[in-house]
């Protein structure tokens, strides 16, 4: 969603709602990290910085079960 930009514009934010979304309905995951906690990764795979396996790295030290 980020990176194909599938919105005129809050392609970001809008993805930053769905994870954050998706892992708290999950009802089996928490986040363990601060306010910040998807900002800089949302900008980092706009911009291409950020990989899918650097990507699942940043989810496995964030998030875990409850």
């Amino acid at each position: 969603m980020v990176g194909n930009h599938r919105f005129v514009d809050g392609n970001k934010r809008t993805a930053l709602l769905l994870v954050e979304t998706l892992i708290e309905r999950s009802g089996s995951y928490r986040v363990l990290s601060g306010q910040d906690r998807f900002d800089a990764l949302i900008v980092g795979v706009a911009s291409g910085e950020i990989g899918f396996d650097a990507l699942v790295v940043w989810f496995e030290e964030r998030v875990a079960r409850r």
